[in-house]
């Protein structure tokens, strides 16, 4: 399982009409952290990047399936913890960096919520 806390959340991370949070570690640069929720990883020797379709993901007590994820989710996360997740059906050319999750419920998300990936 991979868990990361909200440490910070952009200004305009939160669109009421883009049903997406765009995800970044603290290496995140200024002009990205204010479109981003920043996320800081827990140290943990079991810490699995790999996401794919089936598997879950909860923020706070709130738990989501993966229907999709992009070719690039692995890769971004473990070098910039970087990924989008997305709240909607997938396209027919999804992002190479999203994760497609159902519920398409938009989260409730603060800093301190709790992002857990298993």
């Amino acid at each position: 399982m991979l868990k990361a806390e909200v440490v910070e959340i952009g200004p305009e991370a939160i669109s009421k009409n883009d049903p997406l949070l765009i995800l970044f570690d603290e290496t995140a640069s200024t002009k990205l952290r204010r479109v981003s929720i920043v996320q800081r990883f827990s140290k943990s020797g079991d810490a699995n990047y790999d996401i794919a379709a089936g598997n879950k993901i909860s923020i706070d007590d709130q738990e989501y399936e993966v229907v999709y994820a992009g070719q690039l989710v692995k890769s971004n996360m473990e070098m910039i913890g970087h990924a989008t997740l997305c709240f909607s059906e997938v396209p027919e050319t999804p992002q190479h960096n999203g994760i497609y999750l159902k519920p398409f419920d938009f989260p409730k998300i603060h800093v301190g919520s709790i992002i857990k990936y298993y």
